[in-house]
């Protein structure tokens, strides 16, 4: 799974020069949190948030309250509030890559970038989305959760049990625990009983089947 495969193509960004109200606006019309933030070249320069731009815009409001009449509060720009703090990414960059950025950046979002110009955003809600792709799939079936021991081939032998009946493996994924390895797939085109009977031959247990 790619960068490519989950970003956001159809990119929303703010000017750097534009005025803070109307990129506020913009977020809040296009039901987006953050935007990137380009130069007058096109470069990526920083990102935004809906929350840095009501901070700011507030600090003014505020400040004017007791100011006299005429005062207007000063202008924002965008460049004075955007964090430069902003990760870019290429899209062909695997999703796991992308997601250990974000954790070791404490970042909610990576700018794609090709050519020299952004051509997505990948969000930690993509990377959520991603998760619960790989756990339960798009296809309709029987998920099945279990442990088992953490011998070289035990997956290839949950798999091959389950093919072997008949069963269309949709989704797959595994984890290495202190003791064993957890394991949960979904598989099509078996039931309940024959998934039980299946998985009682084989050296697993805690097994959790379940209709998604």
């Amino acid at each position: 799974m790619f960068v490519k495969d989950f970003m956001t193509r159809d990119l929303v960004t703010v000017s750097e020069d534009a005025k803070a109200g109307p990129a506020l606006q913009l977020l809040r019309e296009q039901g987006l949190r953050r935007a990137p933030v380009l130069d007058a070249a096109g470069a990526v320069v920083g990102l935004v948030s809906d929350r840095r731009l009501l901070e700011a815009l507030a600090v003014p409001v505020r400040r004017s309250a007791g100011s006299k009449d005429g005062d207007a509060p000063p202008s924002l720009v965008v460049r004075d509030i955007m964090t430069r703090k902003v990760i870019t990414v290429p899209p062909d960059m695997p999703m796991e890559t992308a997601g250990g950025l974000m954790a070791a950046h404490r970042v909610g979002s990576l700018v794609v970038v090709q050519d020299g110009q952004a051509v997505g955003i990948i969000t930690e809600t993509d990377m959520s989305r991603v998760s619960l792709l790989l756990m339960i799939g798009k296809d309709p079936g029987m998920r099945v959760t279990m442990r088992a021991p953490a011998f070289p081939g035990i997956l290839a032998d949950v798999t091959s049990a389950l093919s072997r009946a008949g069963g269309h493996i949709v989704s797959l994924g595994s984890m290495s625990l202190d003791e064993g390895m957890l394991i949960t797939l979904k598989v099509a085109d078996l039931n309940r009983g024959d998934i039980e009977a299946i998985v009682e031959e084989l050296p697993v247990d805690e097994v959790h089947i379940l209709a998604i």
